[in-house]
């Protein structure tokens, strides 16, 4: 922690999270999501999920007299949590070998530190991201906040050596939590696999 020797007039301060060392132009800093959110932490880097979940705080008009400054941190980014359930006709136990990964999103998004906004880089490519695996049942990742068109692949669900690609529409909304909800019916190694989608949007806290 380093000291800040303020002088007598009013400052604007504001603070980000995780660090990153060259931060381009204030207005417009360019950030990117990891493709590997189910990266570990190593050789002190931070995993591929923490690292991509950038947080903002920003408090206006403090002086010295102020004393200490208190920030609030708020999540920039959408988070999308699924999880796979085992229906009523589902047979047996989740393959270990389950994953999930999200299709079609932008990874890079201009930001603007003055104001905390957040917008999507305008030429960005879709790209795939790995989620964060917390259990078979369990998965979480952070994406920039953008809108996916119905009638294009959103999740793939790959387990037991075969791979099921899901077609959504869905507004991923800056500091929202969407949890998707798949409920899988019939072990994968049988002819017929049925998967149902329930969404659902909540702040993220």
């Amino acid at each position: 922690t380093r000291k800040k020797y303020w002088d007598e007039g009013q400052h604007n301060v504001f603070a980000y999270y995780p660090y990153v060392k060259n931060v381009n132009d204030v207005e417009d800093f360019t950030f990117t999501v990891a493709l590997d959110q189910n990266a570990p932490a190593s050789a002190g880097k931070l995993g591929g999920y923490e690292a991509s979940d950038l947080m903002f705080a920003k408090v206006e008009a403090v002086s010295h007299s102020d004393g200490k400054v208190s920030l609030s941190f708020k999540h920039m980014m959408s988070k999308c949590v699924v999880n796979v359930l085992k229906g009523e006709k589902f047979e047996g136990e989740l393959p270990k070998d389950i994953a999930v990964h999200i299709y079609n999103t932008v990874t890079t998004a201009n930001l603007n530190l003055a104001n905390g906004s957040v917008e999507k880089h305008a030429h960005g490519n879709r790209k795939t991201i790995t989620m964060k695996k917390l259990s078979n049942e369990k998965f979480e990742a952070v994406v920039i906040p953008q809108n996916i068109e119905r009638r294009t692949p959103l999740i793939e669900i790959s387990m037991g050596g075969i791979a099921y690609l899901l077609e959504y529409s869905l507004s991923f909304k800056p500091g929202n939590q969407h949890t998707i909800n798949l409920t899988v019916n019939t072990s994968p190694d049988q002819e017929k696999f049925e998967i149902a989608i329930d969404p659902g949007v909540n702040d993220w806290n």
